[in-house]
């Protein structure tokens, strides 16, 4: 009867711990939301900086123009002076051309 109950312990406690830890991941999980904002607000954007459409880029003149400010914007933050630099030569580029067909 010792043993019965003993095992009848063990068990229960294991479940419970088992229990705690998956109510308490689910309670915990982070706000993906808030990581990726943060994360993009000081993240280079390599394709903008190497001065070259990636694969997936599939974004207008005006949006590259409005992606070229916003990470001019970010600043030292991010960027290197070199690398503002550029963005800003690649700004000044764009919208110099553009006025040409205007």
């Amino acid at each position: 009867m010792k043993r019965i109950i003993t095992l009848i312990s063990v068990t229960v406690t294991s479940v419970l711990f088992s229990v705690m830890t998956i109510i308490a991941a689910d309670k915990s999980s982070p706000s993906f939301e808030k990581y990726e904002s943060l994360l993009s607000s000081h993240t280079k954007n390599e394709c903008l900086l190497v001065a070259k459409n990636c694969a997936t880029d599939t974004s207008t003149v005006q949006q590259r123009v409005n992606d070229l400010r916003n990470e001019i914007a970010k600043g030292l933050k991010v960027y290197t002076p070199t690398e503002l630099n550029i963005l800003k030569e690649q700004l000044k580029w764009i919208e110099s051309n553009s006025n040409e067909f205007i």
